[in-house]
């Protein structure tokens, strides 16, 4: 019995002693916690990084300002073609951002976001005028204009969510035709495609 009660004794004094703090034991707690303290810190600086590329992102599409308007610039008729065929707007008045290319026809978004496009056509007396707003392959708007009895105009307008490389452009249908000419007085025709940049994603 003696012999229990001394080992009981012996094992709660080392149980006591392990549990004193000594001097190596705070270094080695003090340094673990530093280290904790260390790694949130680096945590919380790569967040702040990352926070601040995305506020430079966005600072710079905000300020990214895209609008053009071309007239087609024609002498008279265009068309008919037997296929269809991509109008190409000659006539810039306005191209801020430089996403219209007056050699191709074809609007090529700069930045993601939201855009208004318009197009603006005329038919000639009795004939049919059938064009389409396309964007990247898809069909997105009918620009229809057709009188027995005279010349008529036909537009469209439509607001498009697009991501950056997107493309816009017109497409005249097989068989039909445009009318534009610049009149000498300065007037700028008749036939438009215009686009314009109301806010960036």
């Amino acid at each position: 019995m003696k012999g229990v009660v001394v080992l009981l004794v012996l094992l709660c004094s080392g149980l006591t002693a392990a549990m004193i703090a000594t001097p190596e034991n705070e270094e080695e707690n003090c340094q673990s916690v530093m280290c904790n303290m260390q790694r949130k810190i680096e945590v919380m600086e790569n967040r702040l990084v990352v926070a601040e590329r995305q506020v430079e992102t966005l600072k710079t599409k905000a300020e990214t300002n895209v609008a053009f308007s071309a007239g087609f610039g024609g002498t008279g008729y265009y068309g008919p073609f037997n296929v269809d065929k991509t109008l190409v707007y000659e006539n810039v008045l306005t191209n801020l951002g430089n996403a219209y290319n007056p050699a191709t026809g074809i609007f090529t978004a700069p930045v993601g976001g939201v855009y208004h496009f318009s197009v603006y056509h005329h038919s000639g007396s009795n004939r049919r005028s059938d064009s389409v707003l396309f964007k990247n392959k898809e069909q997105i708007a009918f620009i229809s204009a057709m009188n027995k009895d005279g010349s008529y105009n036909g537009s469209n307008g439509i607001i498009l969510q697009l991501e950056e490389g997107d493309v816009v452009y017109v497409v005249l249908k097989d068989n039909s035709w445009i009318w534009d000419k610049v009149n000498n007085g300065g007037a700028n025709g008749w036939c438009h495609f215009n686009g314009i940049l109301l806010f960036a994603q």
